[in-house]
């Protein structure tokens, strides 16, 4: 069976293709349907997006998930960037975890 990217991609540019896949992204985070959204963003390659999405959230275990599959680079400076934010909102316990 071919999938519906596959599909897209034969008959569509790519940056068209992955326009869609966004798009349809936006549509699923708005509605709150946080997983597929990240799975049409991990699709098109485009995790920072899916990152974004769940610290907008504040869906922080699943952000720093992702920051560690995709950005590991940035994982420690990421855990501290959190733990300052949740510092200046009076969220202690979070912050320490």
């Amino acid at each position: 069976m071919i999938c519906t990217r596959q599909v897209a991609s034969t008959y569509m540019a790519e940056d068209k293709v992955r326009q869609l896949y966004v798009n349809q992204a936006q549509k699923l985070e708005g509605g709150g349907r946080f997983k597929e959204a990240e799975k049409l963003y991990l699709m098109v390659s485009e995790p920072d997006l899916a990152i974004n999405m769940y610290k907008k959230h504040k869906h922080y275990d699943h952000m720093i998930r992702l920051v560690g599959l995709h950005r590991k680079d940035l994982l420690a400076e990421t855990h501290l960037h959190l733990a300052q934010q949740l510092e200046s909102e009076s969220k202690f316990k979070e912050a320490e975890r």
